[in-house]
């Protein structure tokens, strides 16, 4: 029932679904994010597997602005790219990548140079919506938003965890044209708390889960979260190691 009356708003709001293969991006001094780009898969299909394969990857800084476009080639379905996302500042967003023939085999690693993680991307949808819905999504949206409330179009589950030493954060992807408020809400047993995420279209939020839970003195506590919002969106889950201002270390996709 749920996705019909889904179906159903989306055909009266004009909302069209362009497929998109997307990765996430994190860089911080110290730490180096690499896309891991090749096209396995398609060594085993009879007229795909020729190359060369030419791929544009796109990349949406955290305010949804285009930060820089990359291209690149692999000659062969057997190769491998390896291609650097370099800054010089803390920042986050996430890549769409776009290939004729390439669908699958696409990695995001990040390393500080003595430990590495590594997380795949996802071919799915971005949301477009006309410019008659975006204005109707802000008129029902910013009501409710100043309850702390949004329409919960979209909703997932997910655990992260606080602590002295260790903690996670959420790396939440608004995949969408229109602004996308996201209330993540901490459930039981403690007291519920909730914030309130607006992220503007095609861009990104870290959100630090200790906004919601208070650390505990001495070992971790695992935080049950309900994330709703008024558009499609994803997220990651960052970890990061003994304190705030430390490199993350893994970065991991969440279904």
């Amino acid at each position: 029932m749920t996705r019909l009356l889904r179906r159903v708003a989306r055909a009266l709001l004009g909302v069209e679904r362009p497929a998109v293969y997307y990765l996430p991006w994190l860089v911080r001094p110290g730490l180096e994010c690499v896309l891991i780009l090749s096209n396995l898969e398609a060594r085993f299909k009879t007229g795909y597997n020729a190359g060369p394969f030419d791929i544009r990857v796109t990349q949406y800084d955290a305010d949804g602005r285009l930060r820089a476009e990359h291209r690149t080639q692999l000659e062969r379905s057997t190769d491998v790219v390896e291609m650097r996302l370099p800054s010089s500042e803390t920042a986050w967003g996430f890549v769409t990548v776009d290939g004729e023939r390439v669908r699958s085999d696409l990695y995001v690693t990040l390393s500080d140079g003595d430990a590495y993680a590594a997380t795949h991307g996802r071919q799915e949808f971005v949301e477009r919506y006309p410019i008659w819905s975006r204005a109707a999504m802000t008129v029902v949206g910013a009501p409710l938003a100043w309850v702390g409330r949004t329409v919960p179009a979209f909703v997932r589950h997910q655990y992260a965890y606080v602590g002295a030493e260790s903690r996670s954060d959420l790396l939440l992807l608004n995949l969408s044209n229109v602004t996308n408020r996201v209330r993540v809400v901490r459930l039981a047993p403690a007291r519920r708390a909730s914030v309130l995420v607006r992220i503007p279209p095609m861009g990104s939020h870290l959100l630090d889960v200790s906004r919601l839970a208070r650390p505990p003195a001495r070992g971790t506590r695992v935080v049950p979260l309900r994330l709703e919002g008024n558009a499609w969106f994803n997220l990651y889950v960052v970890g990061a190691v003994r304190a705030a201002e430390s490199a993350p270390l893994s970065l991991m996709h969440v279904k």
